[in-house]
């Protein structure tokens, strides 16, 4: 077979297989907006993050155990986020403790990212409470979503052999709690980001806690990383946003531009690319509250306010790590002076 047959039937393959994992996420989310209502879609979308994510990943845990974690923390994202009806400050420890019960569940395997797609659930959950006559319909999302990914996990991993002599409840916390600088430099960010959102009023305030939620990384050479990426992709995004839907394409055509755009981003899945889509999409999503100028320049703040956080935080385990250093030397010395 000649090398440029084989070059266009490979071309081919990758946009049927991008154009049906699109045409998946884009049905997923319009499935539950007709069953759920437009309140629940954003934590629909975190559902499917998941629902094409874990199914198909040997984690190295029991299939049974993964599946009772599907349910406790997509179910109990929709749970703790309804303290965003109560005031900043009682919200803080409920927001702190459930981020820390995700990573606690979720952190390992680390280069799988297994708990994205629980945090997204709540972060967009916290950022969008339903009144309590809403919550049952909230809550009715959350179980079917979690019954779907779930689902997949126990057939898929049955017929994959997946997780058959893996971690179980206890021996997956242990590991994952290795990470703890990095668990509480997460939970302590996103409580922060969250406490900032509704203490400020934010018309947005989920773009603070996700600017949060990806900046935050293990390293702090990936965190810097990416921080220099997201700045770059909010720029870019923004100047893509403006010329696009401020100047060139009218009002009406814009959600068949963003559909084409989110279909292009399934081609690359280096951050600083996905990031100036993302950016793009946030942005139109937001003009249902916004203007573009305010739009903008929300955007731009709670990138910084995000940036700040994160550094903080990075800043004080340095010091923490420093002063518990001191400390044992000072400790080890005590006995030679005596």
């Amino acid at each position: 077979m000649p090398v440029q047959e084989t070059v266009h039937k490979k071309t081919g393959k990758i946009i049927l297989e991008n154009a049906l994992r699109f045409s998946f996420n884009v049905g997923f989310s319009y499935f539950f907006q007709i069953l759920f209502g437009i309140e629940n879609i954003l934590p629909s979308v975190a559902m499917c993050v998941g629902f094409t994510m874990i199914p198909g990943t040997d984690l190295g845990i029991r299939p049974l155990p993964m599946a009772i974690t599907t349910f406790v923390l997509y179910v109990g994202s929709g749970i703790a986020a309804q303290a965003a009806l109560l005031t900043p400050w009682a919200a803080l420890p409920v927001n702190f403790l459930f981020t820390i019960l995700i990573l606690v569940l979720s952190t390992e395997p680390r280069l799988m990212k297994t708990s994205i797609s629980f945090l997204l659930c709540f972060i967009f959950c916290q950022a969008n409470p339903v009144p309590p006559e809403a919550f049952p319909m909230r809550l009715a999302s959350l179980l079917t979503g979690s019954a779907i990914v779930a689902a997949g996990i126990l057939i898929w991993w049955k017929k994959k052999h997946y997780g058959t002599n893996g971690r179980t409840f206890r021996e997956q916390a242990k590991l994952c709690a290795k990470n703890h600088g990095y668990m509480m430099r997460m939970s302590l960010g996103l409580s922060i980001a969250m406490f900032i959102g509704m203490a400020l009023h934010f018309t947005r305030p989920l773009w603070i806690s996700i600017v949060v939620m990806s900046l935050t990384q293990i390293e702090l050479t990936e965190t810097v990383h990416r921080i220099k990426y997201r700045a770059l992709a909010t720029i870019v995004g923004g100047i893509i946003f403006t010329a696009v839907f401020a100047i060139l394409v009218p009002r009406q055509y814009a959600l068949v531009v963003i559909l084409l755009i989110g279909y292009l981003s399934f081609f690359t899945t280096e951050y600083k690319y996905t990031q100036i889509v993302n950016a793009i999409c946030a942005l139109n999503a937001s003009l249902v509250l916004l203007d573009p100028g305010a739009a903008l320049g929300t955007r731009f703040l709670c990138l910084a306010a995000g940036i700040l956080i994160v550094l903080a935080l990075w800043g004080f385990e340095k010091l923490m790590k420093a002063s518990l250093r001191k400390r044992d030397t000072l400790l080890r010395e005590i006995p030679e002076h005596r």
